[in-house]
C-alpha cells in the first residue's frame, strides 16, 4: 500500500495508509545528492520523481522492471544512481552551470567514445498509487485554527495528517481531518487511489493500521472520516473499521 505506506490517513484509509506513507517515501535531489527511503517501490516511479525534482530528463530504461527498498540520505546523485540501478551502466548530462539536465541508461558497458543524449526519453506513465500521488500533491490552503497550527497559510497532506491524529486541540483534528478528506476528494486520481485501496483492504487490517497511527484517537478519526467524506465507497468502509474499533475497545 503505500499510502500503502500507511499513509492513507485520514481518509482512514488515509490517516493510516497517508500517514504510513509519509512516514516510510521519501525521494529528494539537491545539490548533486540523493536521500532515497522507500520500501517496497517501482524502480521506474523512483527515477521519475528523481529526475522531476532535479528538473532533468531522463533516455533510456531500467532493466529492473520490479520493486526496490534502499535507505540512504545525501549522497552523491551518481552513488545514489548506483544504489537504485544495480549494475545497469548510465550516464550523467550536465549544463554548462553544473546542473543536471539528462540521465542515460545504457544496456550495457559503455562503448569508447560513446556520447550521453539529451533527448526526451518516452513519455512516463502517470503515478497511480496513493504514496506517490500524496508526495507529488502540492501544498493546499488552510485558514483559521489549521493556519495557526501550521504557522502558514499553506500545509501538506502529510502535514495535514499528522494534525488529524496527534494535534492536542479537538477542533485543529476535526478541521485537518476535513482538509484531508475535501483534498483528496476533490483530486480525481487520488480520490480513485483511495477507494481502490480501500476495496482491497479489509476492514480488521485498516482497523488495526489506524489504531497504530491513531492510538486512543482511532474512534475519533474514523467517525471524522465518516461524517466528512462525500464518496460513499470511503463511508461505507469508515463506518465498517469504526465497528470493528468499538468491536476491539
Amino acid at each position: 500500500m503505500s499510502q500503502p505506506r500507511a499513509f492513507a490517513v485520514v481518509t482512514l484509509l488515509a490517516c493510516a495508509c497517508i500517514a504510513r506513507a509519509a512516514d516510510e517515501r521519501v525521494i529528494r535531489y539537491s545539490d548533486n545528492t540523493l536521500t532515497v527511503k522507500v520500501t517496497k517501490a517501482p524502480l521506474a516511479d523512483v527515477l521519475d520523481e528523481i529526475l522531476r525534482d532535479a528538473g532533468a530528463q531522463l533516455r533510456g530504461a531500467p532493466r529492473n522492471t520490479g520493486d526496490v527498498t534502499v535507505d540512504f540520505e545525501d549522497v552523491p546523485v551518481q552513488e545514489g544512481l548506483h544504489r537504485l540501478l544495480g549494475d545497469q551502466n548510465f550516464m550523467l548530462v550536465y549544463a554548462g552551470d553544473g546542473h543536471l539536465r539528462g540521465v542515460r541508461l545504457l544496456g550495457g558497458p559503455l562503448a569508447p567514445g560513446a556520447h550521453a543524449m539529451t533527448a526526451a526519453g518516452p513519455p512516463q506513465a502517470a503515478p497511480t498509487d496513493m504514496g506517490t500521488l500524496i508526495a507529488n500533491h502540492g501544498p493546499v490552503q488552510v485558514t483559521g485554527p489549521l493556519q495557526d497550527a501550521v504557522g502558514g497559510g499553506m500545509a501538506t497532506i502529510p502535514q495535514l495528517v499528522q494534525l488529524s491524529v496527534h494535534h492536542e486541540d479537538p477542533t485543529v483534528r476535526s478541521a485537518a481531518v476535513r482538509a484531508v478528506v475535501s483534498t483528496m476528494e476533490a483530486d480525481p486520481a487520488l480520490r480513485a487511489a483511495l477507494i481502490e485501496q480501500l476495496k482491497s483492504s479489509d476492514d480488521v487490517q485498516l482497523s488495526a493500521m489506524l489504531r497504530g497511527a491513531a492510538g486512543d484517537r482511532a474512534e475519533e478519526v474514523a467517525m471524522q472520516v465518516l461524517t466528512q467524506a462525500r464518496a460513499s465507497e470511503i463511508r461505507v468502509k469508515a463506518s465498517s473499521v469504526l465497528q470493528k474499533l468499538r468491536a476491539g475497545s
